[in-house]
């Protein structure tokens, strides 16, 4: 049987790992907190888990508490949904009462390998000596390394969008890095999270899309340094190092991530070698798809789901170098619970895809 312990279990990621959960049967949902809805129960909170009841305890009779390292280090897989600078505080102290405890930390403490680049962008980190062991959990690229892991950091959603169809292209070597890679992301609202915001009220939002934080969206070092590390560590002869432009954008629906790269690739690139690299990554993959028609990979066939879809299109006229890739997640799904729950599977010595819901509902 599988403890599970969710911190931070009121916000969207929470409570979609709650959702995909609950239906597990080798899963026992031990502890639950909240800060805001300490002592509340869950169902009073989240009418739709009324009369929710689990195989091994009635999910509709949980109660959020406050966090307790002695009662939190009781489980076999923690999961911390929190804000940036939070878990990094009482991960520490879950690790002294239990040193085997497996963590996933679904927010950005320990995503990044540079801490210097990390402090700049999300202030002084609270528990450096624990940042080398985590893995970085994009579970369709590292699975190897996430396997029977003790410690995972959940990638950004904007990051997992981006990562997933450029990296194979990079480690492979194919990447021309003479001009930049352009990444242009578009997001449903709730990647904003559960907090009340003027700008994130959906009467704000619908009718409009908008570019945010054009040069400071936090996700952007975050998909540098992973491109940069594929770089490293790829059979490129490039004297030139990746330079990645990205550039955010708030959409009026409630959850999804549309992305749309460009990039250039080295002289005699073609196109089935594009589709012979993806497949050396992708073609075992429970959860990434390569779509023929680059008009079909849209939102809509993802939400609510741990999928990736991935297209393609050489600009065969202009530019022969030039490629523009769409992927399309689910913000919530792929870009946090349920890839959170695919690298669970791993780190436990599971198969990746067992029992991660093809349906996750909330919000």
């Amino acid at each position: 049987m599988i403890k599970v312990s969710i911190i931070g279990a009121s916000g969207y990621s929470g409570v979609c790992l709650l959702h995909a959960l609950s239906s597990r049967p080798d899963v026992a949902i031990s502890a639950i907190t909240s800060q805001t809805y300490s002592g509340k129960k869950l169902s009073s909170i989240f009418p739709q888990f009324t009369k929710t009841y689990h195989i091994n305890n009635p999910i509709s009779e949980l109660e959020f508490r406050v966090f307790d390292p002695d009662v939190i280090s009781e489980s076999s897989v923690v999961f911390f949904c929190l804000p940036h600078n939070e878990s990094s505080k009482l991960i520490p102290d879950v690790l002294k009462r239990n040193k085997k405890i497996k963590i996933i930390d679904v927010g950005a403490d320990f995503r990044f390998d540079n801490l210097e680049v990390y402090e700049e962008f999300y202030g002084k980190h609270n528990a450096r000596s624990l940042n080398s062991k985590f893995i970085y959990g994009l579970s369709d690229i590292f699975y190897d390394k996430i396997k029977n892991s003790q410690f995972i950091s959940n990638p950004g959603c904007y990051p997992t969008g981006a990562l997933l169809p450029i990296l194979p292209l990079v480690f492979k070597g194919v990447a021309d890095f003479n001009v930049p890679i352009i990444i242009n992301s578009l997001s449903g609202i709730s990647g904003a999270g559960r907090g009340l915001k003027l700008q994130n009220l959906f009467c704000e939002v619908e009718n409009s899309v908008k570019a945010y934080n054009v040069w400071s969206h936090r996700h952007l070092p975050e998909i540098k340094e992973k491109i940069e590390n594929a770089f490293l560590n790829s059979s490129s002869k490039s004297d030139n190092k990746p330079y990645i432009l990205f550039t955010p954008h708030v959409i009026p629906v409630t959850r999804g991530i549309l992305t749309t790269i460009y990039m250039n690739l080295n002289k005699g690139v073609k196109e089935e070698n594009i589709k012979e690299i993806y497949n050396e990554f992708y073609g075992d993959s429970k959860f990434v798809s390569i779509i023929n028609n680059i008009e079909d990979c849209n939102i809509k066939n993802v939400i609510y789901s741990n999928n990736c879809h991935i297209a393609f299109e050489p600009d065969k006229k202009q530019n022969k170098g030039m490629i523009k890739i769409v992927s399309a997640i689910d913000n919530l799904g792929k870009g946090a619970s349920l890839q959170a729950i695919q690298n669970m599977n791993l780190m436990l010595g599971l198969e990746p895809d067992y029992m991660v819901p093809e349906y996750s509902p909330f919000p």
